[in-house]
């Protein structure tokens, strides 16, 4: 699982048509069922390293076709 540094972030919305999950929202749309996640991701942010560049999926992982 990614997250995303909510200091960091400037609200251009660049990450949101290339999240395979389609799991990116910006904070006013969030969809209720997922504002749980707001306060934990911020606090993920802050322990997992910074991606910078693509990689390929790991196997099994999360992808495009999945309902969340």
């Amino acid at each position: 699982m990614e997250y995303i540094d909510p200091d960091e972030c400037i609200d251009c919305g660049a990450c949101e048509p290339v999240c395979p999950t389609k799991a990116i929202f910006p904070e006013s749309d969030l969809p209720e069922k997922w504002k749980e996640y707001t306060a934990l991701n911020a606090e993920y942010c802050k322990k997992w390293p910074v991606i910078s560049e693509k990689k390929e999926p790991m196997p099994g992982g999360h992808g495009p076709d999945m309902d969340y």
